[in-house]
């Protein structure tokens, strides 16, 4: 389809070849008549600028609602082309709170989130100024907004190659999924009140925040040498910079497990208590802190490796 800019082309013509025709001036209508041709070749080349191009993907994307993924495409050409952008079809009014009351008519028996404050989703692009021949690796920017697991949507491939008066463009759909956790929230635990059952849960608490004592198992920090500290920790290669005494402090993880349960959690909106809870599942993963899941439909055993902790957020955002 013609751009706008096209389209001014197209009337300027018009009026020319109606000027050449008007007053019979056979160089007005000489020069309307290589302006159309023009027209008619770059409709043609915009078109196979886009023509037999390969598209593959082959991997879903995963992440927190709020931040700004990548997808990956790959895209084979034969020869070179020029000025392709690539965007997702994301919709401008679609909001969190359209999505919870679009999912409630699909879950049963369970209320889903209230009061969600409106984010609007809006899309960004990337252009690509040359495609090689061969194959190129592209990575399309999309916006995390709303939680949950579902399909990635269509793809928009434009290409205005060819003095920008035409518009060729394509929608495809790599049929990949998208799991979105929920956004990690921090929460003040050790200040919320607790219901008089949940002493167990504080101690559980309380041992999230206070994971790590000085132990053997890995580097912590360097401090000033006091004396009677063993001569076994003091980093000899600072003494022999001239940089003064000090001594290497190590740490160790407690043996202590940690339980996330979810009816647990002081009382909120769903976002909020699931926000909470994937904030406590990301750091307790970058402390190395074995723990537990407990929803009220699922329920996650004790460990502390990357898959579990991928388990546990997918299991928030199925939710």
């Amino acid at each position: 389809m013609p751009t706008r800019f096209g389209a001014s082309f197209l009337f300027f013509l018009l009026l020319l070849f109606l000027l050449g025709t008007n007053y019979q001036n056979n160089v007005i209508i000489l020069i309307s008549y290589l302006l159309v041709s023009f027209f008619i070749v770059v409709l043609h080349h915009s078109f196979f600028n886009l023509s037999g191009l390969r598209f593959q993907a082959t991997s879903s994307l995963q992440g927190f609602v709020g931040s700004q993924l990548y997808f990956p495409i790959v895209i084979i050409s034969t020869k070179t082309r020029f000025n392709i952008r690539f965007t997702f079809d994301q919709p401008a009014g679609l909001t969190e709170e359209n999505f919870a009351i679009d999912n409630s008519n699909h879950t049963s028996g369970k209320s889903v989130t209230k009061n969600i404050t409106s984010v609007e989703i809006s899309p960004s692009d990337i252009a690509v100024a040359q495609l090689v021949v061969g194959k190129n690796n592209v990575r399309v920017p999309y916006r995390v907004c709303l939680r949950g697991e579902y399909a990635l949507g269509r793809v928009l491939i434009v290409s205005e190659y060819g003095f920008g008066l035409f518009k060729a463009w394509t929608r495809l759909d790599f049929a990949q999924k998208i799991t979105a956790f929920p956004k990690p929230v921090a929460y003040a635990w050790s200040d919320s009140p607790q219901s008089g059952s949940s002493e167990e849960v504080q101690n559980n608490l309380e041992s999230y925040q206070d994971s790590f004592q000085p132990g053997q198992d890995e580097f912590h920090q360097l401090q000033h040498y006091q004396l009677g500290e063993p001569y076994s920790r003091v980093a000899w290669k600072h003494v022999a910079r001239g940089q003064g005494w000090l001594t290497k402090q190590y740490q160790q993880a407690l043996s202590g497990k940690l339980q996330l349960d979810f009816e647990q959690l002081p009382t909120g909106t769903l976002e909020q208590r699931l926000s909470w809870l994937s904030y406590a599942i990301k750091d307790c993963s970058e402390q190395q802190v074995a723990f537990s899941l407990k929803l009220p439909n699922q329920t996650v055993d004790y460990d502390n490796s990357a898959q579990h902790t991928l388990k546990c957020l997918a299991a928030l955002s199925r939710y």
